[in-house]
């Protein structure tokens, strides 16, 4: 793993550790068979190393981010610019992202209860945080309106209601999304929904309040009523809201989806070209995160030891736009997640068309949840032509390989682990919850019908104690096929010019796993390279290509050493 420019012969910046697993694909770079070297396989990124000082802040205004990238950006790229393409440059020998201070490997390495799935980044799921809760500032205008506070034991947070549009909405879908991009991998605060009454609240006589307008006054009783106002009532004096947990680190600005930040030694990787980046495309699809904009993301300074040294770790902030947001023009929101806000590609072909093209907003209608979760459904969901508010540009440059990646990730959410996570949101009605869990079920069922039918669904690859190569079939884990209907076949090649060799059926076990005893080893005592193609397939159906595990056998003992996934079914070669 490491940057593929450096991969390739040119020279650069990177990480040397990075470089062991990037050694593997030299031979790619000339057309040859990948051979992976016989090492370990690297599941830590070194991209936190202490620096001696944080880098500078910025501020990217929120109308420039989507004029640049909804209009400039697409101009720039008709003229040749900004079109670079290519797989993701920090995978490691397993096709799979390390751990670094963008990721952390969760739910997508070891199996986690629906308690920790739903729980997110949070202690427990006590929702009850000790009073007096003191306010030290605020916003009490705009669409969500709220406070900075700080509870009975020190800790600070931003309060938000749910403002006037949807009532239970922003503040649920803000901790089911945090809980949900937490467990898949990502850094995102501890999200609560909490129940407030003006006796909690205790105003700080040095407390601002910032307005929309940029201006700055002392905060006042009257807004703080000017807050509950907005607040969803649940009667006799309490209001609904939600607390976002003041992050580890100290804040520093937005970070963006494409480039590098070029005061931090260790961001090495463009960001439009690391894989959980651009992989976030389907998790952004399945919860309708429009929003995946850099606003919604921060850079917190972490420190590492005495004096100011330290890293920056990547977080994931505010999802009080998933899971059906609405809007004043009801016409948009139908849109919502089909087209962006000022999708120019749209508009041009309605216009050609005079508007006859069938689109899925004109299908768009309440579910049984009514306003609560807006438009959000299941049943006009398309995986891969989901869109964003405005162009995203690492999601554009997602391929099949980061979609697969996610979606294997997704895999590991099961039924109990959606319930959990819908009762999250604490909706006062019942019928809100089980909406959203059959609306999450069938989004991910689709997702897993589109992602794990082209690239190979087979994935945790080991050597079992008999020595054979077990995987799963996360087609028949998921239950998108049918234990009885698949069929699997393997092949093998092995030594210098890699010779095919005789393999044995492979044999099928509980829940999708699959097991194929390795050939024998060669007759000498030097590392022989192997590669074994284990294929499972539902006749009729899909036909993807292998999953292509690479082995070095030394003394009669194969080790593991990558993965590949292929799109076409050809033998390797030497």
């Amino acid at each position: 793993m490491s940057d593929r420019r450096r991969r390739c012969g040119r020279s650069g910046g990177i990480v040397p550790a990075l470089a062991l697993a990037g050694a593997a694909t030299l031979a790619g770079c000339s057309g040859q068979l990948r051979r992976f070297p016989l090492a370990e396989v690297i599941w830590e990124d070194d991209d936190r190393a202490p620096i001696p000082k944080p880098p500078e802040s910025f501020y990217s205004p929120y109308i420039w981010d989507g004029a640049d990238q909804a209009v400039f950006r697409p101009l720039a790229k008709g003229f040749g610019l900004y079109d670079r393409q290519g797989e993701a440059e920090n995978v490691n020998a397993l096709d799979e992202v390390p751990n670094s201070s963008w990721y952390t490997n969760r739910i997508s390495r070891r199996l986690m209860t629906p308690l920790e799935v739903a729980r997110g980044a949070c202690d427990d799921l006590n929702d009850d945080i000790p009073t007096p809760w003191t306010i030290t500032g605020g916003k009490p205008d705009g669409s969500n309106p709220g406070f900075f506070i700080k509870d009975g034991e020190g800790r600070r947070y931003l309060l938000k209601t749910d403002g006037e549009m949807q009532q239970e909405r922003p503040t649920g879908s803000d901790v089911v999304g945090a809980s949900i991009y937490h467990s898949a991998g990502y850094f995102a605060p501890c999200n609560r929904v909490v129940t407030i009454t003006r006796e909690k609240l205790v105003l700080d006589e040095e407390a601002e309040v910032k307005l929309t307008s940029g201006q700055r006054e002392k905060m006042t009783d009257r807004h703080v009523e000017q807050v509950l106002e907005k607040a969803t009532s649940l009667g006799e004096g309490r209001f609904r809201a939600s607390v976002s947990q003041f992050i580890d680190g100290r804040p520093i600005s937005p970070w963006l989806y494409e480039g590098t930040r070029k005061d931090d030694p260790n961001d090495v990787i463009p960001h439009a070209f690391r894989r959980e980046v651009r992989g976030m495309y389907i998790l952004a699809a399945w919860t309708d995160h429009i929003d995946s904009r850099q606003e919604n993301t921060l850079a917190a300074w972490v420190k590492t030891g005495p004096g100011d040294a330290g890293y920056v770790r990547h977080y994931m902030i505010d999802f009080g736009d998933t899971l059906g947001i609405t809007f004043i023009w009801d016409s948009l929101a139908q849109r919502f997640g089909h087209s962006g806000y000022f999708d120019v590609p749209h508009m041009a072909q309605d216009y050609i068309t005079l508007g006859l093209l069938d689109r899925p907003w004109h299908h768009a209608r309440y579910g049984e949840a009514g306003k609560e979760l807006g438009y959000y459904d299941g049943r006009r969901f398309q995986p891969d032509k989901w869109r964003p508010g405005y162009p995203n540009p690492a999601f554009q440059r997602h391929t099949e390989h980061d979609a697969a990646w996610m979606t294997r990730i997704l895999a590991r959410f099961e039924p109990e682990h959606i319930a959990a996570l819908a009762e999250r949101g604490r909706w006062t009605k019942p019928i809100i919850a089980s909406e959203l869990t059959r609306i999450l079920i069938e989004r991910r069922r689709r997702i897993l019908e589109r992602y794990l039918t082209k690239l190979s669904p087979l994935t945790w690859p080991e050597i079992d104690e008999r020595g054979s190569l077990c995987m799963q079939d996360l087609a028949v884990w998921t239950g998108i096929r049918a234990e009885g209907s698949r069929q699997y076949e393997a092949r093998a090649w092995g030594g210098s010019k890699l010779a095919s060799v005789e393999m044995g059926a492979p044999t099928v076990g509980d829940r999708g796993t699959v097991c194929v005893d390795l050939p024998a080893p060669p007759p000498t005592s030097e590392p022989e390279y192997m590669v074994v193609d284990l294929r499972g397939f539902t006749p009729g159906k899909d036909d993807p290509g292998p999953a292509r595990v690479h082995f070095w056998i030394k003394d009669g003992k194969a080790t593991l050493v990558g993965l590949e996934r292929p799109s076409g079914k050809g033998a390797p070669k030497s």
